[in-house]
């Protein structure tokens, strides 16, 4: 995996349309993110936030963690929890550090999952790129059209039928959004998450 900068970075800093500078809402969700990575790595002080480097892994774990936070599922298909599931292989430990932590007043439980498993409890679903596209393709298949916000950091996963994708540019990990695959799943993202996001298709 490559390595990325400081969580500071996480944020692409390009202009986009109507501005060229982050917003109130971009500042507010760009704290979010950097409280739970110092939460997850541990980091206690400056010093050690400014000399380390975050895993890619570990910044994903952040995004998905603040995708949980910023999403809403049908209240018919959320229980007490809200479950992340992810694929068995390869192993994704950091997503330990998010199990048991609160997001909309719910615990988050960790699920491992192979393909052909039952998803009916999972609300989010991460696919690793290391899955590969045909048994990605495969996920979705089998999960299309349930409440299930599935994302994924494969090249292309939004033109796969994906929800959010997110990419490494080799600076900084930003995501993209395919809002008619959201809404096909009943699904809903906040202006807040939308604002952030590098690409949002089906506005």
């Amino acid at each position: 995996m490559p390595w990325l900068q400081t969580p500071a970075m996480v944020y692409d800093r390009s202009p986009r349309p109507g501005g060229s500078v982050l917003t109130g809402i971009e500042n507010t969700l760009r704290a979010l993110f950097l409280c739970l990575y110092l939460g997850i790595t541990g980091l206690v002080s400056m010093p050690a936030m400014a000399t380390s480097v975050a895993s890619e892994q570990t910044l994903i774990a952040a995004f998905l963690f603040n995708f949980l936070k910023f999403t809403e599922w049908p209240e018919t298909s959320v229980g007490p929890e809200l479950t992340l599931c992810t694929s068995k292989n390869p192993p994704f430990e950091e997503l330990n550090a998010i199990g048991g932590r609160s997001a909309q007043g719910k615990p988050v439980k960790i699920k491992r999952l192979q393909l052909g498993d039952d998803t009916q409890d999972c609300q989010l679903l991460y696919l690793p790129q290391e899955e590969g596209a045909e048994r990605i393709r495969d996920w979705l298949k089998t999960i299309h059209a349930k409440p299930v916000l599935v994302v994924s950091n494969i090249n292309g996963f939004l033109d796969m039928g994906g929800m959010l994708v997110l990419n490494n540019d080799g600076k900084n990990l930003h995501f993209s959004v395919n809002l008619d695959m959201v809404r096909q799943s009943s699904l809903k993202l906040s202006a807040q998450l939308l604002q952030i996001a590098r690409e949002v298709r089906g506005r």
